[in-house]
């Protein structure tokens, strides 16, 4: 993709190296959050398919980590490993859409995306106790709607974490069986993208740096979870993607009505 190669030269590689290490800090310090802060960010310069092509091997190794670090799978990859199967199904329906659509539809698919994520704890009054009286049910609906949106717009989060706070997952089980949903996301939207030709080695070797830097920074991330406060953390990310939400609305508005 052209976008791609020129989005990868001086001074934007700079950018692109900021918004990764910021990425990776947020997702070792929270737990999940690469795909939330990095597609939307990168898409603001960009389409949303250049912007899930820069990050998508930096997102696999981050979740990679992130998985493989706790213990106590046996609570959380043991019990609830087929919302996974279900994520990977959901993945190549949504990265075959990837493809095949423009981006400007995708550009408001990620700004409504964001915008359920940011209003979670509103949606948590609703009544979800059906959830829990038709866990397989519910699994295979909130699971491919997660695989869905990570393969069009990179971001899984929502439908997951309403699926596992309705069913009072313990927090270290819910970030390692999410990483792991975010894993099989991210595999599958490569090999679909390998198969269907649209990326290749090239990429893998070209967004080298930017995964190295979000390794690190979730190094670090890791290092720091216990000294910082997550809540006026998520404050200042909250506000942040409030401010993406408006312009990649804007940028969308310009699109279709200029």
């Amino acid at each position: 993709m052209p976008e791609l190669h020129s989005l990868l030269q001086m001074p934007m590689v700079l950018v692109l190296l900021a918004v990764t290490f910021v990425a990776g800090l947020a997702h070792g310090t929270l737990g999940f959050g690469f795909p939330i802060i990095s597609t939307p960010v990168v898409a603001l310069f960009t389409d949303v398919k250049t912007a899930v092509l820069v990050t998508l091997f930096p997102n696999i190794a981050v979740n990679l980590i992130s998985v493989l670090r706790g213990g106590h799978w046996r609570a959380s990859l043991g019990k609830h490993w087929p919302v996974a199967t279900y994520v990977l199904i959901g993945t190549i329906v949504g990265t075959h859409l990837l493809v095949a659509v423009e981006p400007e539809p995708l550009r408001l698919l990620l700004a409504s995306t964001m915008i359920v994520y940011l209003l979670q704890a509103r949606l948590r009054v609703l009544d979800w106790s059906w959830i829990n009286r038709h866990q397989r049910a519910s699994s295979v609906l909130f699971g491919c709607m997660g695989g869905f949106l990570g393969g069009t717009v990179n971001v899984t989060v929502p439908p997951l974490v309403i699926y596992f706070m309705a069913l009072s997952v313990e927090s270290l089980a819910m970030t390692q069986i999410l990483n792991l949903c975010f894993l099989v996301s991210k595999s599958t939207q490569a090999i679909t993208l390998g198969v269907s030709g649209q990326i290749g080695l090239d990429v893998l070797v070209a967004t080298t740096p930017l995964t190295m830097t979000a390794v690190a920074a979730l190094l670090v991330g890791l290092r720091i979870q216990s000294r910082i406060r997550a809540q006026v953390y998520q404050a200042l990310l909250r506000a942040v993607l409030w401010l993406m939400v408006l312009v990649l609305g804007m940028q969308a508005g310009w699109h279709y009505f200029s």
